[in-house]
């Protein structure tokens, strides 16, 4: 048996189903991935020597070649006829200069794991972006984001396969102590389809609305109107209004959505997700501090289920004294219900703030509580150094 099969057995028996990786794989972001970031700098390089000789013209003579060319290829061999994308994608020379380096055997490689770990999420924002009509071309922009990891945090600290910043994430989504939606791939999935669609409404155009998610809305407006108005994606590229990043950003995830989509043209083979590999679920909702690691054992199922199930938790416990709605394993709702409804709980009713001089074993000491209990009530490590004025959780039994 595979890994992939192994992986797929657990969830199955866990009442869910999924054909693809269970469980994100350890976070790579796209700033430390070799593959990722060699693409990055060969298209950088080739379109700097190109801008060097041709100045800031484009070559229509080369471009009307290679169209030529591919229509050739696609003439002389079995190929099947290339699909428009439901973006415009114009002649251009970082895109093309992206889709000649994703073709080459290690970023196909690289490709193909990535479309391979967002395969618990595709099909979910495929019938989102579907329900929204909106370009299924959209599915791909986690490649160029995040490689669809869950965890994936940028140097910025934009967070989750979306990758948003945290000043960016009302109204779409929810952040406090004990919750950040950004990790959570389908609800940061919904968040990033009306972040896109606004964009799309405010612009009118998909470009330009992909470019104003790296780059900001506010600031993409602010780059048009000094440029006298120029509203068109390619020509702010074209005379560097933008941020270096933003002009590549648009082209590269042009280039991955052209490669996958029309895989069988270009010869290639990647990972295909179907209705089948949707993830279900079950709800439960709850105004009581829930420890997922407690609840597994209850209902004697792995706690990495859970913790896959609900990744916006990020301190393993659903939050206190406000109402929560949790995921549990397809077909096992009542189960779960009744299991949480006799747990014995503590209440985080209680905080502290920290004065100067304090330390986990005294404040511990000082409620009749252990430090494991402080610390797995903050997220803390039993030797934090506690910062005066930080504020503590403190958990009382009901």
């Amino acid at each position: 048996m595979t890994n992939l099969q192994q992986k797929s057995t657990l969830l199955l028996l866990a009442g869910c189903f999924l054909v693809g990786p269970l469980f994100p794989q350890e976070d790579k972001t796209p700033e430390n991935s070799q593959t990722a970031v060699a693409i990055q700098e060969s298209a950088e390089e080739a379109i700097s020597t190109e801008k060097a000789a041709q100045g800031e013209t484009k070559d229509e003579t080369q471009e009307g070649k290679a169209e030529t060319e591919a229509q050739d290829i696609s003439q002389a061999t079995d190929r099947p006829p290339r699909k428009e994308l439901d973006i415009h994608t114009p002649e251009h020379i970082h895109i093309q200069k992206y889709l000649d380096d994703y073709q080459k055997p290690r970023a196909v490689q690289w490709l193909s794991s990535v479309l391979e770990t967002g395969a618990p999420y595709r099909m979910y924002a495929r019938q989102q972006l579907a329900l929204h009509n909106m370009p299924a071309s959209l599915e791909y922009l986690p490649v160029v984001e995040s490689e669809y990891k869950v965890s994936a945090k940028s140097k910025s600290g934009a967070l989750g396969i979306w990758q948003f910043m945290e000043n960016s994430i009302y109204p779409f989504m929810e952040k406090n102590q004990w919750v950040d939606e950004r990790l959570d791939p389908w609800k940061s999935t919904d968040a990033a389809i009306k972040k896109l669609q606004d964009n799309y409404n405010m612009f009118g155009d998909w470009a330009l609305a992909l470019a104003a998610y790296n780059y900001g809305a506010g600031g993409l407006r602010r780059v048009i109107k000094a440029s006298g108005g120029v509203d068109n994606f390619w020509d702010l590229a074209d005379q560097e209004r933008l941020s270096n990043q933003t002009i590549l950003y648009v082209p590269k995830f042009l280039a991955v959505a052209e490669i996958v989509t029309n895989q069988d043209y270009y010869g290639l083979e990647f990972p295909e997700v179907t209705e089948a590999d949707l993830i279900q679920w079950d709800e439960v909702t709850t105004k009581r501090s829930v420890p997922l690691k407690m609840l597994a054992t209850e209902m004697n199922i792995d706690v990495s289920i859970l913790k896959f199930l609900n990744p916006a938790l990020i301190l393993g416990r659903t939050p206190p004294a406000m109402e929560y709605t949790m995921r549990v394993p397809f077909g096992t709702k009542a189960e779960a219900e009744k299991v949480i409804s006799n747990m014995v709980l503590p209440t985080y009713e209680h905080t502290y703030k920290v004065v100067q001089g304090d330390t986990l074993w005294g404040i511990s000491r000082r409620y009749g509580l252990t430090v494991t209990d402080i610390c797995d009530a903050n997220n803390l490590q039993e030797k934090a150094i506690l910062p005066i004025g930080k504020t503590l959780y403190i958990p009382i039994m009901e």
